[in-house]
């Protein structure tokens, strides 16, 4: 199940580096859907792959931990959001929120 689902979030990342990137509003809230979804999939998608991976791993990490501590969930959704908001901001106006 999550394989399909990761290919599909690559693929979407990848596509977009056939087109130039433009900042506006359509990017900007595929970029803070994107990383709702998953955190740092929406930086990636910006193209600002260190950001990406900053949010990417604590996720990751975050994301395995909640098996053994069930308020680590509660920590990586506070992740995900904040991760959103980053991505919609730097799509929108070129900045992010950190």
């Amino acid at each position: 199940m999550i394989k399909p689902i990761l290919a599909g979030i690559i693929l979407l990342i990848f596509i977009g580096w056939w087109r130039p990137l433009q900042k506006g509003s359509i990017v900007a809230i595929l970029a803070g859907a994107f990383s709702l979804f998953f955190a740092g999939i929406g930086q990636l998608f910006l193209r600002e792959y260190a950001r990406g991976v900053l949010f990417l791993v604590p996720a990751l990490f975050l994301w395995k931990l909640a098996d053994y501590w069930p308020q680590m969930m509660l920590a990586n959704l506070i992740l995900f959001i904040i991760s959103a908001v980053d991505a919609f901001s730097l799509g929108k106006r070129g900045i992010g929120i950190l």
